[in-house]
This record gives C-alpha cells, structure tokens and sequence, in this order.
C-alpha cells in the first residue's frame, strides 16, 4: 500500500486550509511594504497522532490529526483550524478521489479579531466559532469545581465572557459575535467595561463592570450580565420523574463582586435562573482567601438555598444540563518556606478539604454526602522541583444510593512529579497510583498505574514525551497505552511553527 495514499487525507489539512482564509492571505501580502508597521507574524501549527494496534487480530491502524494557520497583525487576528478526526487508514484508502478524501475532515474552524481604540477605549470584536467561558460559563451551569488543589496559588476574580479565537485543538462552536469595550485605567478614575454576543443558535448575553483601584493593591470590582440560553429537553430521567418540559428559551441574571487587598480577597457570585418549573431557582458563591506571614487560608462555600421548591431531580437546569451539587464547602490552609540560598528555594505544605451534597442522576434522586481530602508538598529552586500529592476522595459521608451503579467510586490516589533544568535540557518526570477499593466482597480491586517523562531541548526548539498507562483488576490488566510523541518549534520575526507527531499504541 502506497504512503502517498494512505496520507492523502492528512496532507489535504493545509491545502483546505489556505483555500479558507486565502482572502486574509491576499491581504497581508498587499500590506508587506509596510510590516514592520502593521504586521506581527504569520504561525503555522499541525498535529497528528498515529494509533497503532498491538496485533493485527484488532482494529485497523488509525489516525488523528489538527493543522491551521494564523495570521497576527497590530489590530486584527486571523485564525482557520481543520481537524481528522479519528479515521482507519483503510477508510482513507477507500475513498477514490481527493473531494471524498476532504469529506473525512470536520467543518473548518475559523474566527477573526479586530482590535480598535487601544488608546482611549480598548475594544475588541470577536467572529467565527468561538468559545465562552468565565461569566458565561456560570450562566448555562453555576456548579463549582471540586479539584480541591491542595497547593492552589492563583487567586483572580475571572469575569467576562471570556471570548477566545479557535485553537488547535478547540472544538467547533457555532458561529457568534462577540464585542468588549472598557475605558482606559490611565484616563478615568473608575475602569467601565461592557460585553456582548449572540451565536447562530440566536442564544445572547451582556453584561457591564466597574472597577475602582483604592490604592496599595486594594480594589473593589462589580459584573452585572443577563444572558438568554435555549434549554432542551432530553433526559428520559426527568419524564420519569414528572419533570419533563418543552425546550425553549430562558434567561438568566448574574451578579459578581470582589473585594481584593494584600491581607484578604473576597468574591461573591450569585444568580438566579428561569425555568419551565415556576420557580426560578437562585444560587450564590463565595470565595475567599487570607494570609498571614507564612501562612495562606483559601476557602470557599456554594449554594441553592431554593432546592425544596424546584423537583428533586433537577434543582437547577442550565443550557449545560442539570447542576447536581446543592451544597459544596471546602477549606485549604497551606504554609510557605522560603530559603535563604542561590538557587531562591522554597517548600509549599498545603491540606484541602472539601465537602457537597450531590443529587444523584437515577429514577430515584436522593441526595449523597461526598468528602474529598488531598494533601501535597511542593519544593521548588530554579533548577529542580519536586511534588508530591495525596488523594482520598468520594468518601460517602451521609445517604444511601438506590442503585450500585450510583454509588460513588472511592478511591485513594498517589503521585509524584519533578523536574531538572539544565543548561542544554529539561527534563520532567511524573507518576501516579490510583487504588479503588471493592464496593462489595464480590466486586473486583481496581489499580490504575500511569507515568511520563518529558525532555526539551530549547536550543533545538525540540519536545520530547512518552508514557504509559495502565488498568488492573484484580492484579489481571484490564487495559493499557503506550504513547510517544516530539514536536518541534520554530520562532523567527514574522514566521512561528510548531509541528507534533505522536505514535499511541494500546495494549
């Protein structure tokens, strides 16, 4: 079998793609007289991962791949990804001409950026499938995160919509407009922001801010957004709960404030949500953090005090589904060592504990009491760092799961990550051991082993990685991969390129 055939299709990645955004190349070239004014740099990004059987009694050898190209000038961004998704070879083999070949890709992904007033009123305008997070994120499914870092540094109040260009390997999202504006710090004493988009769905949201600095790193922020999201309904488990509705849209109102200084930083959110129950469900969130000296306190508290008047099975219901969790408080004390030597080394100890009640997905909804305790370790130089972390987590505390299978999975996890830097590489090494206890005495031990190590080569602009990961049951392995994969980088004034080729093999 011919390589020039079998690859036809992934080869095929940048010829659609320069036919996409072959106006914005056009474009750059008319203004290339004047570059060093008005063009930053052109990148070119690809990807492809070959996934190889052990035997040839298993599935076909596949691929998978992402390629696109993006355009960077002082006001504007021009961006147009592809993607193959996964495909046996033999498929591509048996299309017969290049327009069947093109039909295996996914719909292009393409956005565009303009950035205007940058002096006065900086504004940006966003089209093409872009992505939200942040406010908007809130707004289709309030649910907080329940990672519970035990180490966590990073302490922001993120607000917005969040509007971001397609990337690599962003999915496609459909087609929206998007537009912020603030005044410049420099020029008003109070910083105004404003925000707005609506998609191809006919889905929308704004939203205004205000932020005044008070000195010394002390500000006080507020996020006003209102948002109309479409809701389906699709969930057999509300018919059977009496909870079914006709899908339409909804809206919903979200408010946010902070409070930020060197010694305590507070944000507040809070929402309330339209539904086709009679009841417009309402939830807040507060997220804090102080410190003293060495020693750091993040904590955190979520809830909606309506569940006892919204049906049991859905407490609250998004555009992004149903928020289970009802209730979630967490607390994370943690302790700083800094090191009087060369290398500015440091020791970070941190404990989290974190606790919800959650609703869980069956015919019968009842409420579970889950706890997740982790603790870490952190030691850190300019040259080496080293991190170890430990996890319990699902630990059932109160409620009885009407089925097995909604019986939260326990389980303890252990893992460890270092890295060395020298002069000509870096290297980076990380483990983990995740132990799931048998539910009952006929239920089997579940093991899961994973590990990686990673190598760059700066100098050489080169990236190499590999790892393995494997399932036990019963010391019988259940399932295993092997991965491996370099990838190379490339920056000059006006070009960037990174290409990465991977090889996974499961066993």
């Amino acid at each position: 079998m011919k390589i020039s055939c079998r690859f036809l299709g992934i080869l095929s990645f940048g010829r659609r793609l320069i036919f996409c955004i072959l106006p914005a190349l056009v474009w750059s070239a008319a203004w290339s007289l004047r570059a060093e004014e008005f063009f930053n740099f052109a990148e070119f990004k690809a990807a492809t991962a070959f996934t190889i059987p052990r035997d040839e009694t298993e599935k076909e050898k596949a691929v998978s791949g992402n390629a696109g190209l993006r355009l960077s000038f002082r006001d504007a961004d021009f961006r147009g990804y592809v993607s193959l998704p996964k495909t046996e070879l033999k498929q591509i083999d048996e299309a017969e001409d290049f327009s069947e070949k093109l039909d295996l890709l996914d719909e292009p992904r393409l956005g565009v950026g303009l950035y205007l007033f940058k002096k006065t009123f900086p504004t940006a305008i966003k089209i093409g499938h872009n992505s939200f997070s942040k406010s908007v994120a809130r707004m289709k499914n309030p649910a907080p995160a329940a990672t519970a870092n035990p180490l966590a540094k990073s302490f922001a109040f993120s607000t917005g919509f969040g509007a971001a260009l397609p990337t690599l390997t962003s999915s496609r999202q459909p087609v929206s407009y998007s537009i912020c504006a603030r005044t410049d710090e420099k020029i008003f004493p109070v910083q105004f922001g404003a925000e707005g988009f609506f998609n191809e769905d006919k889905e929308c949201a704004g939203c205004f801010s205000a932020k005044k600095d008070l000195g010394r790193s002390v500000f006080v922020q507020a996020v006003l957004s209102i948002g109309r999201f479409y809701i389906e309904e699709n969930l057999k488990i509300l018919k059977k709960n009496n909870a079914d509705f006709k899908a339409d849209f909804f809206n919903v109102w979200l408010s946010e404030f902070c409070l930020h200084s060197p010694f305590l930083k507070l944000n507040f959110h809070s929402g309330i949500h339209e539904n086709p129950y009679q009841v417009n469900p309402f939830w807040f969130k507060i997220d804090g953090r102080t410190s003293f000296r060495a020693l750091l306190v993040n904590f955190s508290y979520f809830a909606i005090p309506t569940t006892k008047d919204s049906p049991k099975v859905a407490p609250l219901i998004g555009s992004s589904g149903i928020t289970r969790t009802v209730e979630q408080a967490s607390v994370n004390p943690q302790i700083l060592f800094l090191f009087d030597d060369r290398n500015a080394s440091s020791l970070r100890l941190g404990f989290a504990v974190l606790e919800n009640w959650k609703v869980t997905a069956t015919n019968t909804p009842v409420q579970l009491n889950l706890a997740k305790v982790r603790a870490a370790a952190s030691y850190e130089s300019r040259f080496f760092d080293l991190r170890l972390d430990w996890t319990h987590a699902n630990i059932l505390l109160d409620g009885e799961p009407p089925t097995n299978s909604a019986r939260p999975e326990e389980y303890y996890s252990y893992a460890a990550s270092s890295s060395l830097a020298g002069k000509a590489a870096k290297i980076s090494l990380s483990g983990s051991y995740t132990n799931y206890p048998p539910l009952t005495g006929k239920a089997m031990l579940k093991e899961v082993y994973s590990a990686s190590a990673k190598i760059a080569v700066p100098k050489a602009n080169l990236t190499g990685q590999a790892g393995v990961d494997l399932t036990m049951k019963d010391g019988q392995r259940h399932a295993g991969e092997i991965n491996a994969g370099v990838s190379y980088c490339l920056k000059r004034k006006y070009f960037r390129s990174s290409m990465k080729i991977a090889v996974i093999v499961p066993f």
